[in-house]
Order: structure tokens, then sequence, then C-alpha cells
């Protein structure tokens, strides 16, 4: 069976990729493990502006909105100290830095949009068995629940995760970084309205955020070493929303109750490459990152945007050397982000206190140097992609 692009992942990253490109006349194969994208995804999804437009230009932010709360103030601070730094909107002249929204919701989207598209044809529940190369493009066995088919394409996307089958076919290495930390999320009930403020507050070992969602809600994740998180997993509903009242303070009010807790491992993964041949990788594919800075979804995005416009404006694109270098600068920025903002704040040393202190203080105060850093957290850089800034469909 022969396509112009196979596509390996169908959650948020890959989804996306064969949205864009829906209306193309692109021959698309999506595979994925799954039936479908699972309805009952726990995470909680934090989108920066530049990923609120993709969805836009998409056509499913209509779909999204309801579910979607707005991010107008980012709130930074460190517990115990006293700095902190406040991000508006209006600093940078938009009505949201970004929204959060749970995940399930984002899935349900890309399901109806996919199978509502005729140049796409979606396998699932399929497998990656093999992958070999030539020439000419890639050769792809995989495995459904009626036998194994034999898929050709001129190009393939891996976008299947941190655990990647297609790196672990093209024999790809990584590097590993485990923080020894893990990730609580759940969903907080607040006494007041969180006035749409996403709050983030460090400690010695990790972070709060509280993010704003539908209703009196926040989504909220804490980041601690993994005996803490495990300790935290096994309290009573009471005591947990106790627990998180202490740590995190007031700044958002009384906590009135939690949603069921979930929990997920942090680690970096660095990737060799992120092309061979015909093969790119993308999104936690070609890096995890972890979850702090908000960077590993709104960066594959980034990469789908990208990717997306290339293969509008040249569908029959060979050259990856400009997307290979655009690639790995996006990746070492967010890499950089993701990784020093916890490493900053997990020391307690006293001039070290001060230092970060007297660095959010600056940035509170110097509203050049707070727009700046509004615009590169929400996305925006150089040669950001077409579909990243409007608000039309690209093709």
């Amino acid at each position: 069976m022969q396509y112009d692009i196979i596509i390996i992942g169908g959650g948020m990253v890959g989804g996306s990729l064969a949205a864009a490109l829906r209306d193309t006349t692109l021959r698309i194969a999506l595979v994925d493990a799954a039936p479908l994208n699972t309805q009952d995804d726990p995470r909680l999804i934090a989108l920066t502006h530049s990923s609120h437009c993709l969805f836009s230009n998409l056509n499913i932010w209509h779909t999204l909105a309801p579910q979607a709360a707005a991010i107008k103030q980012v709130h930074v601070s460190d517990r115990g100290h006293f700095g902190k730094t406040r991000l508006n909107a209006q600093d940078v002249g938009l009505s949201a830095l970004g929204y959060v929204i749970p995940a399930k919701y984002i899935n349900a989207a890309l399901d109806n949009v996919l199978k509502n598209s005729p140049h796409i044809t979606q396998f699932r529940p399929a497998k990656l068995k093999t992958l070999t190369q030539s020439m000419e493009g890639a050769t792809l066995t995989i495995s459904t629940e009626t036998g194994e088919l034999a898929l050709d394409a001129k190009l393939v996307i891996g976008a299947d995760g941190s655990d990647s089958t297609v790196r672990e076919q093209l024999g790809i290495s990584c590097e590993t970084t485990d923080y020894q930390q893990s990730a609580l999320v759940t969903t907080t009930t607040l006494q007041r309205s969180h006035q749409h403020i996403a709050y983030e507050r460090f400690h010695s070992n990790g972070a709060i955020a509280l993010l704003p969602l539908t209703e009196q809600r926040c989504a909220t994740i804490w980041t601690d070493k993994t005996d803490v998180i495990q300790q935290l997993m096994q309290l009573d509903d009471a005591t947990f929303v106790a627990e998180l009242q202490k740590q995190f303070g007031y700044l958002a009010g009384r906590l009135l109750g939690s949603s069921q807790r979930h929990v997920f491992p942090l680690k970096m993964v660095k990737i060799a490459k992120t092309v061979q041949e015909h093969v790119l990788l993308i999104g936690n594919a070609a890096h995890t990152l972890s979850p702090l800075a908000a960077q590993g979804l709104n960066l594959a995005l980034t990469e789908v945007a990208m990717l997306a416009e290339m293969l509008i404006d040249n569908p029959h694109q060979t050259n990856w050397q400009p997307y290979i270098e655009w690639q790995q600068k996006q990746i070492a920025t967010s890499t950089q982000l993701s990784h020093q903002l916890p490493q900053t704040f997990s020391h307690d040393f006293s001039l070290l206190n001060l230092t970060r202190q007297l660095g959010m203080i600056s940035l509170d105060i110097c509203p050049p140097v707070k727009r700046r850093f509004a615009w590169r957290a929400m996305g925006r850089t150089v040669n950001t992609p077409r579909l990243l800034l409007k608000r039309k469909p690209l093709a």
C-alpha cells in the first residue's frame, strides 16, 4: 500500500500534523497502537498563544473553546522568599497568554476531524513491526487485528512518544536524564474565582502549579521527589488538600477539594539525531522535557506547524536540512528553559537565593524584558511558522 506520508503515532502531535495536512492532496496513513485517541487521558494541557493559533487555523478551536480557560496573567514565585514575577496578557497586547484544557477534549476534536478526512487512512489499533529504507523511501510492516500489512511512503514521521518504536527501529541512540522526581496531576476546586491567573510556586525540590480551568477549578501539577509524591498519593482527599494548601499558601484563596490524582515520572531525553534518510522524529520521540516550563507539547506543535508549512509549500520536499537546523535550535532553547528553570530553584544557597530573587524582581519591573520573555514563552521566535500566526487555514 503506497502513501506519500506515514505518521506513526496518532496522539495530539501526530493527529495535529495529519489535521494540518488534511486539505492537501497528500495521501496520508496514520498508524497508532490505540483503537482511537483515548478519551480518559488525565493530562491537563497548558497551551501557549501560538498553540492556540494552530488549533484555530486547523478549524477546531471552536469545539475546544467551551472547555478551555484563558490565562490572562502568570504569577511565578519562590516559596519562602520575597521575589516574584508577573506576566500579563496586556503586556503583549493580547487577550490571553495561553489556555488550559484537559487533553481528552483535544483528542476528541482531532478524532472527529481525522475520521472525516478523505485523504487520511487510519490504521488503529496497529503496531509498527519493521521499518526499512531505500533510495526511494521507506517500507513499514504493521500488525493489525486482521493480520500484517506492508506500507510504503517517501516520508515517515515518528510521533510515537518518548519510548519511540520508530527511533528503536532506526537504532538512534538517546541520553536520558532521570530527575528522580514525579509530577502529581489533579484538579482542585477553589472557594473563589481564579481570575484567570496561572500560578507557579517553586520550592526546594520542585514546584506547584495552579492553572485556571473552567468554573472555579484549577489544574494542579505538583512536582517533587518521587518518594514524596508517592506519600502524597496515599493521603485521603481532605488530608491531601490540607497539605496542598499548606505548601502552596493562599495565593489562589482557599482550596476546597480535589479530583482523582495521577502520577507521571519526570525525565529529559536527548536524541542523537531527529532525521535519518526518509524518517523525521517530532514530539516526545525527538525530545522529552520536564513539564515545569510547559515546553514539551507546545514545542511539538511548533514542529507540526513548520513541517505542515514546508509540505504545503512543497509536497515533494526532500531537502530537510533547513528543517533540521531550525528544529535543533528550537529543541536547544526549550531544553535549556525546561531543564535550567527547575535546577535554578532546587538550590537553597544564600547567594543563589538572593541572585534569583533579584532576577525575578528585575524581570517584574522591566517592561521590555518582560515582553520579550512573554513572547518567547508563548512560542514566538524568529521564523515562526505561519500556522502559529494566522487565523485562517493555510491551504
